[in-house]
């Protein structure tokens, strides 16, 4: 022990500790606020971390998540929590003196920490500061005894050490593999610009986050397909009401995507809206979800003079988002690249819908054989089948809705945890314009447990309901609706929450 902080107020954050587990976030978007801390640590203290470093030093940000423990560590080597921050940094929602930066609300380690798990410890050494400090959280003993202090623990540490270390104990949402594939992609996604910079480095588990682009379509333009082949890309800078700006680039994919095309939104260099598998795909460019456009237009729009959500996984439009819109799709439409009449028009040969991958699985849970079902009223039309092997843990449906045509394959997961009832991807269609999902559905969830598994058999009316979800999900999707998966993300943590009580 030495001579230093003896404690750090947390007033007022007795209530709103109580309120933070129950924000709408993400995995990703959770474990994203402490990678803006690091990166707004780093981008404030680059000089003097480099004087000490050298040149060549990096900014390294190490996320381990271990499920089976219920323990997730996060470490940087930035600049550190400095004795003058210390405590404005655990007292909630109070906004960091420069607010200019990725860390603006003065809530995200808080929030982030309280939603991820009930205990956690923060342990830091500050640049110039020859002492390293420790505070400890644990919700219910502050909520219970009403505490407004917590007890700062503190120790000698060389006067050039650096790092913030936030460990979470008994997580509340243990990431299994899926899930940690997701949070992979999300932040690979999200600290794009970052990590192409090259003087940030993002792992997770041990290994190192990369993005990659996807091959920008180079063809000829559609009307003249014997002339000369050019890149599909268009630079876009659009000056909006109020001094906002959007500035980017707008391109065409070489190969479609249903999951990948769409745009990326970022402010401050940080994706808002539109990573990894949740583009922004606004129905006033992007059309139908079976459209050409749909699965070859992407891009990244950096917006300046716009507000985030406290969150930080979507823009404050404040009405300006039509605005954007309109003069997007001019700039799209006009001029001698003209994005969108190639992207409906342009035909490569190679099948328009782009799968996602399939894995096997042998789930304990299994399909009983099921005759067609007759004719329903309206105008869809359900087919269940087996597949071709009656292999019992998987099964096609059928369903022609309106004027499309729906294949479902129905998976029993037998690996999925219990984060998550039901997951939905796309599949590769025929070329004809059918549209395909996969749904699948964790054996292993105390839903299906509790509910649904009975002597082996899974419930029909239950597995119709999970694709009347997925089905709903994706035309909402394809007529423009965003966050379209938030009803299923929302139904997912109500399971979790109480709806697989049998009581």
């Amino acid at each position: 022990m030495i001579e230093d902080l003896k404690s750090v107020s947390i007033r007022p954050g007795v209530s709103l500790l109580t309120v933070l587990p129950h924000l709408n976030y993400k995995p990703w978007y959770a474990l994203a606020e402490f990678v803006d801390n690091a990166i707004q640590s780093y981008e404030s203290s680059r000089a003097a971390l480099r004087k000490i470093e050298g040149k060549g030093w990096k900014l390294a940000i190490d996320i381990d998540i271990d499920g089976e423990r219920g323990i997730i560590v996060v470490r940087d080597n930035a600049a550190g929590i400095s004795r003058e921050a210390y405590g404005r940094a655990f007292r909630p929602a109070e906004a960091p003196l420069d607010a200019s930066g990725l860390s603006e609300f003065g809530m995200g380690m808080k929030s982030a920490s309280a939603w991820l798990a009930p205990r956690w410890t923060i342990r830091t050494s500050a640049l110039g500061e020859p002492v390293e400090r420790a505070v400890s959280f644990d919700i219910a003993s502050i909520v219970a005894d009403t505490i407004e202090e917590l007890s700062v623990v503190s120790a000698a540490a060389p006067r050039d050490s650096h790092f913030t270390e936030v460990t979470l104990y008994d997580i509340r949402r243990a990431p299994k593999s899926r899930t940690l594939g997701k949070i992979k992609d999300h932040l690979s996604s999200l600290y794009r610009s970052y990590i192409a910079r090259g003087d940030v480095v993002i792992t997770l588990n041990g290994e190192r986050l990369t993005f990659e682009q996807p091959e920008v379509l180079t063809a000829p333009y559609w009307r003249d397909p014997s002339g000369a082949a050019r890149q599909w890309r268009l630079p876009v800078k659009l000056a909006l009401e109020g001094g906002r700006r959007a500035e980017g680039w707008v391109a065409l994919r070489a190969k479609g995507s249903t999951t990948r095309a769409g745009f990326a939104l970022l402010r401050r260099g940080r994706v808002i809206e539109g990573s990894a598998d949740e583009p922004y795909r606004p129905r006033e460019i992007f059309g139908a979800s079976n459209s050409f456009v749909f699965q070859r237009l992407f891009g990244e729009l950096t917006l300046i003079g716009f507000s985030v959500s406290h969150t930080k996984d979507g823009i404050r439009w404040d009405e300006a988002e039509d605005e954007l819109l309109q003069k997007l799709k001019d700039a799209l439409t006009s001029g001698a690249t003209p994005m969108l009449e190639q992207a409906h028009n342009w035909r490569s040969g190679e099948p328009e819908i782009v799968s996602a991958e399939v894995v096997p699985f042998a789930p304990k849970a299994r399909f009983e054989p099921s005759a067609a079902t007759p004719r329903q009223p309206g105008s869809a039309r359900i087919v269940t089948r087996l597949a071709k092997d009656s292999n019992p843990h998987w099964r096609h449906l059928s369903m022609t809705f309106g004027s499309e045509r729906w294949e479902i394959t129905i998976t029993l997961d037998d690996e999925g945890g219990d984060e998550s009832w039901m997951d939905v991807s796309a599949l590769p269609g025929d070329g004809s314009g059918m549209r395909a999902l996969e749904v699948r559905l964790s054996t292993q969830h105390p839903f299906t447990q509790g509910f649904v598994i009975d002597g082996g058999r899974i419930n029909e009316g239950v597995v119709r309901l999970a694709v009347g979800l997925a089905i709903s999900e994706a035309i909402a999707q394809g007529d423009g609706v965003r966050f379209a998966g938030r009803i299923r993300s929302s139904l997912n943590e109500l399971m979790l929450l109480g709806l697989a009580d049998q009581e």
